[in-house]
């Protein structure tokens, strides 16, 4: 099953976007799966790229 972002930081690049939403999954970072991985190879994967993250989302219901 995707990972379900549970929040989202106050003015944070996620947060300015505005297009990710408590509840969306997310199944991929920079076109990595990250269906078998730990929440902290997640954030190392987001924190890792640098300026630009392409996420594949599932929207939240």
């Amino acid at each position: 099953m995707p990972h379900k972002i549970g929040r989202i930081i106050e003015c944070s690049p996620a947060d300015r976007c505005g297009k990710l939403k408590v509840g969306d999954r997310i199944l991929a970072v920079n076109g990595c799966s990250i269906t078998n991985k730990s929440h902290s190879d997640i954030v190392n994967l987001i924190k890792e790229a640098g300026n630009t993250v392409t996420l594949r989302i599932i929207p939240g219901d």
